[in-house]
């Protein structure tokens, strides 16, 4: 047997080995979770802003509550996944997770520092004398830049992700797209609604469409 047809059948092997991992180890309760921590986010992003007066301190507490949502909505997946691989007897660590790490972190690398670039430079700009109010009002990042971006980044994350996983996820993923091209265009002034609709609704309606077709 010649190296080229060897190694074209432990390419084939592999991939044959891979891919139950793929679709058993799908877990609709994960993402129903994750799905309701948006939605609690939602709620305490709208609390903050309604109720505290200061702009600045209002951002603090909202980027707080989403960091917590994230952290936790990460933590249940991780927890809720692990549990269904250990019950099938899969390791912790493979060859399909470290292609997922792969198209996960850099998206949401991008994602972070152009938020991060966005709340650097409306602040900066607000504290020069003379500049004009359009060129650094908060309102126009958190109206609909700031939420496109993390629907459009996830969006794309996802769609990646559907090249070897399931079509929900691919699905998914252009859900997410078209809900952040529709925050940018058409839903500038109820952004955070839109962002509650897709990370909380889509995420739900994901979880039960997965634990219908796939179990658990």
């Amino acid at each position: 047997m010649d190296a080229n047809k060897a190694a074209e059948e432990l390419t084939v092997i592999r991939q044959l080995m891979e891919r139950p991992i793929r679709f058993s180890t799908m877990s609709g309760l994960a993402a129903i979770q994750a799905g309701l921590w948006a939605a609690a986010g939602l709620v305490g992003d709208w609390l903050v802003f309604s109720r505290c007066s200061d702009g600045n301190t209002a951002l603090l507490l909202s980027i707080g509550v989403w960091a917590a949502v994230f952290v936790l909505a990460c933590a249940g997946v991780i927890v809720l996944t692990r549990r269904r691989e250990r019950r099938q007897g899969m390791p912790f660590w493979s060859p399909v997770k470290r292609r997922i790490l792969s198209t996960i972190l850099p998206p949401f690398i991008a994602a972070m520092g152009l938020t991060a670039a966005i709340c650097v430079r409306f602040f900066l700009a607000g504290s020069r004398p003379g500049v004009p109010m359009w060129q650094w009002d908060w309102s126009l990042a958190q109206g609909f830049l700031i939420p496109a971006i993390w629907m459009l980044f996830y969006g794309v994350t996802l769609w990646q992700l559907g090249q070897f996983s399931p079509v929900e996820v691919r699905v998914l993923g252009a859900a997410f797209i078209a809900a952040g091209l529709a925050t940018a265009l058409l839903w500038q002034w109820q952004p955070y609604w839109t962002m509650g609709i897709a990370f909380g609704g889509f995420h739900i309606v994901y979880g039960i469409v997965v634990w219908i077709r796939h179990g658990g």
